[in-house]
């Protein structure tokens, strides 16, 4: 049966168990599915170590061994216990598939093989960082696995050998050296360049601009520079379409931002239109938000102290909201007020400006000075604190509210 890659991912079990203890992203239904095989599933007996001995058979044995390594669930009270158990069937998993593609293995067979051999080496990769772990032999296999998968005629393989690859580089961006960088933005964008943009490309060059949009913006703001006049030298209808839905010139507009004004128009949740030239002379939050998003509520308490001390030594907020109706909207009852669009069509993440930006996650939090110039692109938690020490010194220490009388007496009686 011929599966797809999607199919194929919804199966491996010990590599969602894997991922999750590493706690990196995976599909969300994998772990859904994990549960559900595990639910529906007789539990299986303690694992020996016979498990993680690779058997010496021809294709058809070496391929029900790494189908069943495949979905055996991490063994171990512990999370040690769980990732040591990880390592040895990662490992075992990564020989079993190298020795099924030097046998003679059916196409299908072959394709499961790389699929397996890919995923498990940056599983088992992320495992021994984990650890403390030398990663430098299976950094190398993993560099060949992937592009073995990239150089592939199989479009899943080459799906999953550009997205292992770009998420392997980024993961670890701060521990490149600038040769390194520059030669994987040279290979994403040799790729583009090669028999003209496809729709692949459009996903590959997507996948690289939103890994490092928050960890390198003007690496990504250069990258979506050059590979977006590429993108756009298609007469592919399909492509074009692509492109626009991926939103490059919104994300550039976006990263572009450090340094430089930002627009902002639209109407307020009290009434009437945003008045942005009045926040001259302030520091002001755009605090991209919405009531439904966990992180963006978690948020909200540091926002509100920083308002209260800082407030009276101009600091403004002016929140982007994302949610679908205006009760919502107001639900939280802030003291600063919303931009909301009226148009039922424009809410969410088709509010204007969140297109206009290319915001593809909130929150979103821009900091701007007293110029009106974006001084930070992430300012939420610490950075937010420090932004504003910075740019108006100490916040105002205001005294304790003053307890009702009622409240003295009822403690006195406590006493």
């Amino acid at each position: 049966m011929n599966r797809s890659l999607r199919e194929f991912r919804r199966r491996v079990v010990v590599f969602v168990a894997a991922l999750a203890i590493a706690g990196i992203g995976v599909l969300s239904d994998m772990r859904s599915v994990a549960q559900e095989q595990a639910a529906a599933e007789p539990e299986s007996p303690a694992a020996s170590e016979d498990l993680f001995q690779v058997p010496e058979g021809d294709a058809d044995a070496l391929y029900q061994y790494m189908e069943k390594l495949a979905q055996t669930e991490p063994e171990g009270e512990s999370q040690e216990e769980q990732i040591a158990f990880s390592i040895k069937a990662l490992s075992a998993l990564a020989e079993a598939a190298d020795r099924l593609l030097a046998a003679k293995p059916t196409p299908q067979q072959a394709k499961d093989a790389q699929m397996y051999r890919a995923q498990g080496l940056r599983a088992l990769k992320t495992m021994l960082q984990m650890t403390g772990g030398d990663t430098a032999e299976v950094q190398k296999r993993l560099d060949e696995a992937l592009q073995a998968a990239r150089q592939s005629d199989d479009d899943d393989l080459v799906r999953l050998g550009w997205q292992g690859y770009i998420d392997d580089r980024t993961e670890n961006w701060s521990e490149l050296d600038d040769a390194q960088k520059q030669a994987f933005r040279d290979e994403v964008l040799r790729k583009v360049e090669e028999g003209g943009p496809q729709l692949i490309d459009v996903s590959i060059a997507s996948a690289t601009a939103t890994n490092l949009d928050r960890q390198d913006e003007a690496f990504a703001a250069a990258f979506l520079a050059e590979v977006l006049p590429k993108l756009q030298q298609t007469e592919d209808q399909e492509v074009k379409d692509a492109v626009a839905e991926a939103n490059f010139e919104g994300m550039l507009r976006r990263l572009k931002l450090p340094g430089n004004p930002m627009e902002i128009n639209g109407s307020l949740l009290s009434g009437g239109e945003v008045d942005w030239n009045s926040y001259r002379g302030k520091v002001v939050l755009v605090d991209f938000w919405a009531t439904w998003c966990g992180p963006c509520k978690a948020e909200l308490p540091n926002i509100l102290k920083m308002y209260e001390g800082y407030h009276d030594k101009g600091f403004e907020v002016l929140g982007v909201s994302l949610d679908q109706t205006e009760e919502e909207a107001k639900s939280e009852k802030l003291p600063w007020d919303s931009i909301f669009p009226g148009d039922e069509n424009q809410r969410g993440f088709d509010h204007p400006l969140v297109k206009y930006y290319g915001i593809n996650g909130i929150p979103t939090a821009i900091l701007v000075d007293k110029e009106g110039k974006v001084v930070s692109m992430n300012a939420r938690g610490p950075e937010l604190r420090a932004q504003l020490k910075k740019l108006l010194g100490d916040p105002i220490e205001k005294p304790a509210e003053e307890k009702p009388e009622e409240e003295k007496a009822e403690e006195a009686a406590a006493k």
